[in-house]
């Protein structure tokens, strides 16, 4: 794994958008950094479903992630956007942008894992328990079960 493969977990929350000023402030005009920036998102049923009395609530449900999903791919653009901006090019920022697995914490060291990245960067939140208080139930997650890598947690 090279510190150079930066993976950088991506929600859009404040904590989020802080790790990109972050990353942009640190290896922005760094030549030989890769830049992956990962979002998950919750799984969309698929539609086809037989007409039963809750058939429109669960429409419902289903158009609430559609737009949810398409609003985090939006946004991951507008992060991509910005980190060019701040002096990263177009070609060493990859997005992925991927459907839920196991849950985020896991996605993001199956991730890691997979593509080698060396340093992982991701923001701080939630508060689930004493280790959540102090890095987040993701961040502790991955601070908590992946190994070998550098993790960078941005308050």
């Amino acid at each position: 794994m090279l510190w150079n493969q930066i993976l950088l977990a991506y929600d859009n929350s404040q904590q989020a958008l802080r790790a990109v000023e972050y990353v942009g402030q640190m290896f922005g005009r760094v030549d030989n950094v890769k830049l992956t920036l990962f979002g998950v998102y919750d799984k969309v049923p698929d539609h086809e479903m037989v007409q039963t009395p809750f058939t429109d609530q669960v429409k419902a449900r289903i158009s609430v992630l559609e737009r949810e999903r398409d609003k985090g791919r939006e946004h991951m653009e507008e992060a991509k956007k910005h980190l060019v901006r701040m002096g990263f090019s177009d070609d060493q920022i990859k997005t992925k942008y991927v459907e839920k697995n196991k849950n985020v914490a896991k996605d993001i060291i199956d991730e890691v894992l997979k593509g080698g990245y060396g340093t992982v960067v991701l923001g701080r939140k939630g508060v689930s328990n004493l280790t959540g208080m102090l890095f987040g139930s993701v961040a502790s997650g991955v601070i908590g079960n992946l190994q070998g890598a550098t993790i960078c947690v941005v308050e």
